[in-house]
């Protein structure tokens, strides 16, 4: 959560501050003017908007504007929909070099025979005996008892 550039510790600390300067009564009186300020704002808001939007609508613009003051998530989903004609070809060829470097990491891939990626091999002591076995961790190949 993040309120005007602050994170949560930082809206407890000035939480935790008012509580101390202003006492419990002083913050129920902020928290109620502060809950008079939120509902003035919307209906001033509610007032431009309805206002604007017959301007709009006797000038002809095809532009519909929001009732209520908009989300960061309402603003952001508008501003991706209005700069979508401008990314979408940039998504679109960032995808294709996408799938052009899948592509080419497949076909550098090295198989065997079978088409499976092939194991990591063994190092041998070099006597037949041994070809394929681990050994023992001291380097000394293992005696068949």
């Amino acid at each position: 959560m993040n309120i005007l550039g602050m994170g949560e510790t930082e809206l407890l600390v000035i939480l935790v501050i008012m509580l101390i300067v202003l006492g419990p009564r002083g913050m129920a009186k902020w928290a109620y003017t502060l809950g008079q300020y939120t509902a003035k704002l919307r209906r001033m808001w509610a007032e431009a908007m309805t206002m604007l939007q017959k301007e709009f609508d006797e000038a002809g613009v095809g532009v519909q504007l929001p009732k209520e003051i908009p989300t960061r998530g309402q603003l952001n989903q508008q501003i991706n929909k209005a700069l979508s004609p401008v990314t979408r070809p940039l998504q679109d060829t960032l995808q294709e070099v996408n799938s052009e470097m899948k592509e080419i990491k497949a076909a550098t891939t090295i198989t065997d025979q079978n088409g499976s990626k092939p194991k990591s091999e063994v190092p041998s002591s070099g006597t037949p005996n041994d070809a394929g076995r681990f050994g023992t961790w001291s380097g000394q190949p293992e005696k068949d008892e």
